[in-house]
This record gives structure tokens, sequence and C-alpha cells, in this order.
């Protein structure tokens, strides 16, 4: 008994110490917009989103895009920042609403949050930033980004839901979205051995 329980001490231990160890990368980086064109709005009137796909399990570590404030924003502004599932049509589906967190503006540049803790299996999705219903930014999101990806935009003030922006490639605005793998291999197998530990010392306490 006394052994087991050092045993899954032990790996409990191993697998902390190398989560702490893994480093975010960066999984999605459109790059700077070079803001030659006329930005795309974004308030309570537009809403924009950006579609990525995943080819393995992340932890999402941070969500930013590329926004300006135009000139009627307020100070210490907010937006809501969002993840959805694909509807399959080159638009989010937003009624698989996955995340959805406050953000502050800063200032222009990348803003967005960090520090997250947000699991995605492999698959496409679309990273949103919105101005709901008690945010305040009047933002502007600067295009022609150097590595554009599918975006989309909702018109607040009609039911259409998210449209896909198609044509011209200066509707394409900056996103970075940056993870750590999940789950490592070594972390699965600490976990295993967790269980079966766990279901040992069970079975013997029944006995």
């Amino acid at each position: 008994m006394k052994k087991l329980t050092n045993s899954l001490g032990l790996v409990a231990l191993l697998a902390l110490t190398l989560s702490n160890q893994v480093k975010a990368d960066i999984i999605v980086d459109t790059g700077t917009p070079d803001q030659t064109g006329s930005a795309i709005m974004l308030s309570d009137a537009q809403w924009l989103a950006a579609e990525f796909t995943t080819t393995q399990a992340w932890q999402i570590d941070s969500l930013k895009g590329f926004i300006n404030a135009d000139t009627s924003n307020p100070d210490s502004a907010t937006y809501t920042v969002a993840l959805y599932d694909n509807a399959g049509n080159n638009r989010p589906d937003t009624s698989s609403e996955l995340f959805a967190q406050q953000a502050t503006f800063g200032t222009d540049g990348w803003n967005g949050l960090q520090g997250l803790n947000v699991a995605l299996n492999a698959g496409t999705y679309w990273l949103a930033f919105e101005v709901r219903s008690g945010d305040t930014l009047q933002g502007l999101m600067p295009v022609f980004a150097p590595n554009p990806v599918q975006t989309a935009y909702q018109d607040t003030t009609a039911n259409f839901g998210y449209i896909p922006i198609t044509g011209s490639s200066a509707y394409n605005f900056g996103v970075q979205i940056s993870a750590v793998p999940v789950p490592p291999s070594l972390l699965l197998f600490a976990s295993g051995l967790l269980a079966m530990g766990g279901r040992r010392l069970v079975k013997r306490q029944s006995i």
C-alpha cells in the first residue's frame, strides 16, 4: 500500500514537472497587417471572425487580434473573444460556442487574452472578436495580413449570422493563437498509471 502510494506520488510529480516545462507555440500567425488598405470596423454593429485548423489537440494559451482604436473609442474599452466550431460552409457555428471571455483594449496593435487554459481537439474552428451587449469597443482591424486566412463578418443589425468574406485579400486581418500540445505522451502514460493505481486502491479497500 505504502509503495503504491509513493509510486503514484512520484508519477504525479513527474507529470506536473513535465507539464510546467512545456512552452507555448504560436500555432496560428497571419503576421502583422501592413495597414495600407481601409481597415474593417469592429464594433457593436459588426463582428469579425477568422478560421483556423489544427491537426492535433492543443491547450490554448492566448488568443489575439490586431486591433486599432477608432477616433470615438473610449478608454479601457471592452470586447469579447470567442471560439466557435466550424459550420462547414465557411462560417462559424454560433450554436456551438466553445469559449467566450471579455477582453480590454490596450493600445493599437495586438490585443486579446493570454494565460488561458482552453482545450481544443484536432479540427477546424473560428476565432471571433465581438462587441457584445455591455462591451464598449469601437475599433478597427487593419487589413493585408501577409499570411491570410478565411474570414467572416456578422452584421449585428441583421439576423443573418456570420457571412464569409470572399474576393479581395484586403479583408484579411491579423490573428495570433499560441498553445501547448495536449496531451504529451508521458503525461498520458502518467494519467493511466494514476487511474490504474486508484482502481487498485479502491478494490483493496472494498475487500
